[in-house]
């Protein structure tokens, strides 16, 4: 039984970091019907500036936390202005153009982090208390209850953010309906430059956090780009809700097919399980209504 608590425990917590990325996904897909496929890159990025900050240059933990939000936030607006906004200033919406634009970018940044960072992993010192955090027989690693906490609270902070907000009510609009936004004369572009900001910081935060246990590495990417898709896919497209939850569901599956069946097993039971929910629920588990009064 403290195997399996345990496990639970440990599926939360890696489900909560691919949660971070599928909330910067769907964030930003409300906003500008588009997705950035450099998210997932920015996870890296983030262990690595942790990395710098903290362990090398031994700044304290909390300022070497802004520094990865900050960082993180100035390469998603980057890579919004280069790789997103010229299609959009013209109004081209070819998915495949912003799927290789963004696709561009992040084998861009993984090329400058190997050059800076050189390709081996760094080790970077625990934030804060212990290594893991106990909870009877069962424990977890203390990062992802760290990451676990602030992605709860990232889900709710972006619903009361979209309710109580006039930038949030807006960007809420303009995923129901971006012509009438238009038509009411908002600038849309300049609110999917802020959507890409907030989502690539939440990528960021996901790297500082994790970054004690899995090290920092220039590459890896890939992998949560994937996964945070997959989790986001699997809760719902344009959801909050749907992204904490599909990010929790695949942190779970990952980490009970490893401790059940093998270490091999875990990124298949994740896309078995996608093919099953997408053949069940097209739209994911969680998705929203059309409805809605903003």
């Amino acid at each position: 039984m403290a195997q399996f608590c345990t496990a639970l425990l440990g599926g939360l917590g890696v489900g909560a970091v691919f949660a971070l990325v599928a909330l910067g996904f769907s964030f930003i897909l409300r906003t500008t019907d588009s997705f950035n496929f450099a998210q997932g890159q920015l996870v890296p990025i983030g262990s690595l500036i942790a990395y710098t900050f903290y362990t090398a240059l031994g700044w304290p933990a909390a300022i070497a936390v802004i520094i990865v939000v900050v960082l993180t936030g100035i390469v998603g607006g980057v890579t919004e202005r280069v790789g997103v906004f010229p299609l959009a200033r013209r109004g081209d919406d070819d998915i495949l153009l912003w799927v290789m634009s963004t696709l561009g970018i992040t084998s861009i940044l993984t090329g400058v982090a190997i050059r800076v960072w050189g390709s081996e992993s760094l080790g970077v010192h625990n934030y804060l208390g212990p290594a893991v955090t106990h909870f009877g027989s069962s424990y977890i690693a203390t990062p992802y209850l760290i990451a676990f906490v602030f992605a709860i609270a990232v889900a709710l902070g972006i619903a009361a953010f979209q309710r109580w907000t006039r930038w949030g009510r807006i960007m809420q609009a303009i995923a129901d309906n971006r012509s009438a936004v238009q038509l009411a004369g908002i600038n849309t572009l300049n609110y999917g430059l802020a959507a890409y900001i907030i989502g690539a910081a939440l990528a960021g935060f996901a790297g500082f956090a994790i970054a004690p246990i899995t090290y920092a590495s220039a590459t890896g990417g890939f992998t949560f780009t994937i996964l945070g898709f997959a989790a986001l896919a699997i809760g719902g497209f344009g959801s909050q809700w749907g992204a904490l939850f599909g990010g929790l569901l695949v942190g779970l599956i990952q980490t009970l097919s490893a401790t059940y069946i093998g270490l091999n097993s875990q990124d298949v039971a994740v896309f078995v399980a996608l093919v099953l929910v997408l053949m069940w629920r097209p739209n994911g588990l969680f998705t929203l209504s059309s409805a809605r009064t903003v």
